[in-house]
């Protein structure tokens, strides 16, 4: 019993220390630029990011979805050839009887 009331008064004390801890004020007080090594970093910042095409149309930022379908529908037939392929060179290429015959 004494070992729950210890496990709320340490958890009432954490809440109570870190209550003021987190507002959303905290990004607008301080001016915080960016480091050089942020700057000149290789990958694109989120300002770089260009705006989405309006509904309907599609461009090399945003690729209409229904050309991504259908190379997956034309992979997916691929991949079913490729595999009915492999069963058929997976199969032996002599059978038990000819094996037999030959003495192995």
């Amino acid at each position: 019993m004494q070992a729950r009331s210890v496990g709320r008064a340490g958890a009432l004390a954490a809440v109570l220390a870190l209550a003021g801890c987190g507002t959303a004020d905290l990004f607008t007080r301080y001016d915080l630029p960016e480091g050089p090594g942020v700057a000149d970093a290789p990958y694109p910042r989120l300002v770089d990011v260009p705006e989405a095409p309006p509904p309907g149309r599609f461009d090399r930022a945003a690729p209409d979805p229904a050309a991504g379908i259908a190379v997956q529908v034309d992979l997916s037939q691929a991949a079913a050839d490729q595999n009915a392929r492999a069963a058929a060179l997976n199969a032996p290429v002599l059978s038990d009887a000819e094996r037999r015959r030959l003495g192995r």
